[in-house]
């Protein structure tokens, strides 16, 4: 990498401080590689008497975007001959109107993606066709030679154990994709390699735009030389920024880091991700930061199937169904963090969505055995009722209507997907209506069953996280038993496993000694959140097995004689409040 290095200081493109260079990097992980060093001694006093010294200043021409990268294939001035031009850009157009027609291709179309998509093509095609120099350098002595290591590498063995997760699912899907357009061209090695290569390496760049003055969009960019910068939130000594008048890319280093130093040369260090959510970080650039006193997050999506077959507690609820028609994301935040000089993972219930993830623990009113959540069997008849009320000319066709639904609404629970986009008339809430005192029950969406929870009295909230709690102790143990051993030989796969065998044992043993769990209990703010992790789409494409299929009502009963007042008292206001989707639907 220093052949990279020197050749990009002596192109005479990219400005480079004196003090600049590059060096075996400091962070204790082997796989770091280089990094960039400053040298304090190298730095005038004018200079330290500024805010931030100017370390890198890589001109846009020389960052690889889509719209950099299509702006020098563009350019007959980057190739040999006119003929060499047409030819290049002639193969470039054939082979992707080719991709642009595979099925579904368009639900992978992010910057990212497409940049990885163009090194791909020059990839298959630089030993006969003739490619810009700048782009073909790059792929070839940065791309293709660096050591990089991800979770690209064991994503098959790795989707076994935790496809459920977005990221993990994400990933073998996109990678998926790449295989099955390139495969005849590029060794399976080669496409998972320049993968890892580009995503490990890609900063999101803003750029000023030409509609304002302080207008910026963000883009996936590649930028030679800052690429070598290394992460370390807690040594952060520099960042990136861009010129506005000329979109110029720059690492900018903090004169604190200079002042007082010695004349050792020092590493540079930037902030991949302002928060440390161990996760992305693991799975985008294959290591996991040491705890330095910031809290660091894990993000626990849930086994669906165990969500499905859970039956402990008398909840009166299969959870998976019940996240689904709420559409609850089915997944829990942890945070690490040092408390009495003891570094522990807490549940992070100081979020929103840990909320939506309590309703089904609601403990029964009034210490009674009422179970506050009933599904109704029968919810295509309530869809069919409200259908045929908002649209009374298919009051002759109900029986129909009502096998549509019976048919949409069966789909949507048994595909993959965590959300089902339809009104929650699957699920009644008894609750205790806060003026009158009497109990009622009606239909309800996650805010307006979060509300109520949020009116209950503080020793019913308790009982519910108490539930909460014995539930989560159930999934650790499951967890537990079911991952015994990393899933391959990968050090992705190892770092994978003992992080969670960490987060598992530490929380179990919390909960069995009855310490504290809830980081609310420690009366700390958190200054910084997680990535919130997006629910699963068309998961692994499958069907899920229902286990009351012998209790669904088949739809030949008569919508007629249906009567929807076993599940709420609130009928009327429902059908106001779904009206636009049964008139629009």
């Amino acid at each position: 990498m220093e052949e990279v290095f020197n050749f990009y200081l002596h192109c005479k493109t990219i400005l480079f401080h004196k003090g600049l260079s590059l060096k075996q990097s400091t962070v204790g992980d082997p796989k770091s590689g280089y990094g960039l060093f400053f040298d304090p001694s190298k730095f005038s006093n004018e200079e330290l008497n500024n805010e931030t010294v100017q370390l890198l200043r890589i001109p846009k021409h020389c960052t690889f975007n889509i719209n950099t990268l299509l702006a020098v294939l563009e350019d007959e001035d980057e190739f040999s001959s006119l003929e060499q031009f047409q030819r290049t850009s002639g193969k470039i157009k054939t082979i992707l109107r080719e991709i642009m027609a595979y099925p579904g291709f368009s639900k992978f179309l992010t910057e990212t993606n497409l940049l990885i998509l163009y090194f791909m093509i020059f990839q298959t095609i630089h030993d006969n066709y003739e490619i810009p120099g700048s782009i073909e350098y790059y792929l070839n002595n940065v791309l293709m030679s660096i050591e990089v290591e991800s979770a690209v590498d064991p994503i098959e063995s790795l989707a076994k154990d935790y496809g459920h997760y977005p990221q993990i699912f994400g990933l073998q899907e996109t990678l998926g994709l790449f295989k099955d357009l390139f495969q005849e061209y590029l060794d399976a090695s080669d496409i998972k390699h320049l993968y890892s290569a580009i995503i490990s390496r890609c900063l999101e760049i803003p750029e000023k735009t030409d509609t304002g003055d302080y207008e910026f969009s963000v883009h996936s960019t590649l930028v030679p030389i800052l690429d070598f910068s290394n992460h370390d939130n807690t040594q952060n000594n520099a960042y990136f920024d861009v010129d506005p008048s000329s979109n110029d890319v720059l690492l900018l280093l903090n004169t604190d880091a200079i002042r007082g130093k010695s004349s050792k040369p020092i590493e540079v260090f930037i902030s991949y991700m302002p928060t440390e959510d161990l996760l992305p970080m693991l799975i985008t650039y294959g290591f996991i930061p040491d705890f330095k006193e910031t809290p660091q997050f894990w993000t626990i999506s849930f086994d669906r199937e165990f969500l499905r077959d859970y039956t402990e507690l008398d909840l009166n609820a299969n959870l998976r169904l019940f996240y689904k028609w709420l559409r609850i994301n089915p997944v829990i935040s942890l945070v690490k963090y040092k408390h009495n000089d003891q570094i522990r993972w807490f549940i992070n219930d100081t979020t929103q969505e840990f909320g939506s993830l309590l309703l089904p623990f609601i403990p029964p009113l009034d210490n009674a055995k009422i179970a506050r959540w009933t599904y109704d069997h029968t919810c295509h008849l309530t869809f069919t009722k409200m259908h045929c009320l908002v649209n009374p000319e298919t009051n002759e066709h109900a029986a129909l209507v009502a096998e549509n639904y019976h048919s949409l609404i069966e789909e949507r629970e048994l595909n993959g997907d965590d959300f089902i986009h339809l009104p929650p008339l699957a699920w009644s809430l008894r609750y205790k209506d806060a003026e009158s005192g009497c109990l009622r029950q009606r239909h309800m969406n996650c805010d307006e069953a979060t509300s109520i929870l949020q009116q209950e009295q503080e020793q019913d909230k308790t009982k519910t996280k108490f539930r909460f709690v014995s539930f989560f102790r159930d999934f650790l143990k499951y967890r537990k038993a079911r991952i015994t051993k990393p899933t391959s030989n990968s050090s992705i796969s190892r770092l994978l496993f003992e992080q969670e065998q960490e987060v598992i044992n530490d929380l179990t043993t919390a909960i069995d000694s009855n310490s504290t769990i809830f980081f609310s209990d420690l009366n700390t703010a958190l200054n910084t959140e997680p990535n919130k992790f997006p629910p699963l789409r068309f998961h692994n494409d499958h069907t899920e097995t229902n286990k009351n299929k012998d209790k669904l009502v088949s739809y030949f009963e008569n919508p007629a004689s249906y009567s929807p007042d076993s599940f709420t008292d609130s009928f009327q206001d429902e059908i106001n409040q779904y009206a636009v989707f049964f008139r629009d639907g």
